[in-house]
């Protein structure tokens, strides 16, 4: 997972240093096409048995909705600071939490509707609505962090019987066919030079989603969810670092309610299918 953090820091900086050169779907389309090559790559060293499936609907379910994740995600990178940009998108495991009432058919109790709350507050923080300060621009990490709830719901669903490497092919192949029906009119030619952390998109991106992949096949969720949040710490530090941006503090207090409700909500979850299996093994042994 940390591995997978560090991946897609190192992808957010390039991009918001591209989209200041570039048109954001030129940038999309080159994350797009090396993204499509590094799946190839990945098909043929695990075997094209990997993309056999079970679930196809899901899949173009959980490859359009993380396609309009990165689109947003892509869009607020390249008007907002890398750490104000990120914290609004991690409230997507809030809204996940509250998408699975009703497509799974999950009930909130009062400890999950409490963190649902803290964590909208976090983000209310930090978007300021309603007030001068307030960016219409954060209204796109809130639309990706919406897109990507519905990935997560998705991908939970496929992971039990879907390969890691199905997964990042079919994503990929939705990502490059958006961003061909978008192509841009203004494309500009990029250097050999530029070529370097164009196509080092693509690498970056799919690595990053292969780890997440591997985090969730070889741990609980409970384990490794706080280490998704070490994106903060290196976004922190590269944001700083390339572009000299510091956070004011509502974007701390903000970030830290998201984490805070974040953990709780898979803590929660956690404690949940626990009971579930203790009920199921009490009842077997009567």
């Amino acid at each position: 997972m940390t591995l997978a953090m560090l991946c897609l820091s190192v992808n957010d900086v390039l991009v918001k240093g591209l989209s200041s050169a570039y048109p954001i779907w030129e940038v999309i389309f080159f994350r797009a096409f090396s993204g499509v090559i590094i799946s190839f790559i990945l098909v043929v060293f695990f075997g094209w048995q990997t993309l056999k499936t079970k679930k196809p609907l899901a899949h173009l379910t959980r490859a359009f909705a993380s396609v309009a994740c990165v689109v947003f995600y892509f869009f607020g990178l390249k008007y907002l600071m890398l750490s104000e940009n990120v914290a609004i998108v991690h409230s997507a495991p809030i809204l996940a939490t509250l998408l699975a009432v009703p497509f799974l058919g999950e009930k909130l109790g009062l400890h999950r509707i409490t963190a649902v709350i803290l964590g909208f507050i976090g983000v209310l923080i930090i978007v300021k609505p309603g007030s001068d300060l307030f960016k219409i621009e954060s209204l796109f990490p809130l639309a990706a962090a919406s897109f990507m709830a519905v990935g997560y719901l998705a991908t939970r669903f496929l992971m039990s019987t879907e390969s890691s490497v199905s997964i990042i092919f079919y994503y990929s192949l939705a990502l490059l066919i958006t961003s061909l029906v978008f192509f841009p009119n203004d494309f500009i030619m990029p250097s050999a030079f530029n070529l370097i952390p164009l196509m080092g998109l693509g690498i970056m991106g799919s690595l990053g989603h292969y780890f997440l992949s591997q985090a969730a096949k070889s741990a609980e969720v409970v384990v490794i969810t706080p280490f998704e949040y070490t994106s903060f710490i290196f976004l922190g530090v590269m944001g700083y670092f390339f572009y000299g941006e510091v956070p004011d503090s509502s974007v701390y207090i903000g970030m830290l309610l998201i984490i805070l409700s974040g953990i709780y909500i898979v803590y929660r979850e956690q404690q949940k299918k626990k009971s579930i299996v203790s009920q199921t093994i009490l009842k077997n042994t009567r």
